[in-house]
């Protein structure tokens, strides 16, 4: 399956990603669904893409240097300060378990090493087995695990380099 990032454009996406945040498979992973929302629309739109598989959206992307307080709570103070953190959300449940996932952060990846960044990580929930082997099979290694908000997550990260 052909899979793309395309350019966020808010007027056109917003309804899709608030649509994809309600939906029980998102909502799981990712919290309170009108605080999502918040917190993705502070997001700088440049550093947001649209997932499309056979020319339709199904996921959404967004990438930031996280702040030393973010990384100090989640006891990964120790990773390098230009790191580029990744959230991924596969809104379309039809598009769960096909690959697309990985594929997407490939495709991400290249197109942050183009920017010369050289690091990148993310982070997953593991009791969601589902995405633990999509970081993997994208090529992102586990670096530690953490525990917040009442669950166990695993941060992964891939050198660019």
């Amino acid at each position: 399956m052909h899979v793309q990032l395309l350019p966020f454009d808010g007027d056109r996406h917003w309804s899709l990603i608030n649509k994809w945040i309600e939906a029980p498979h998102v909502a799981r992973w990712w919290g309170d669904p009108g605080e999502i929302l918040l917190e993705l629309q502070q997001h700088d739109p440049n550093h947001q893409a649209m997932i499309t598989a056979a020319g339709q959206p199904v996921g959404f992307l967004c990438w930031q240097t996280p702040s030393q307080e973010e990384l100090q709570a989640a006891g990964l103070a120790d990773l390098p300060k230009d790191l580029i953190d990744v959230d991924i959300m596969l809104g379309e449940a039809e598009a769960l378990g096909k690959g697309i996932a990985p594929q997407a952060l490939q495709c991400l990846f290249e197109q942050l090493k183009n920017q010369g960044v050289t690091l990148v990580g993310l982070a997953g929930a593991i009791a969601n087995g589902r995405a633990m082997k999509a970081y993997q099979k994208a090529g992102l290694m586990p670096f530690r695990d953490f525990f917040e908000n009442g669950e166990w997550y695993r941060y992964f990260t891939i050198s660019l380099l």
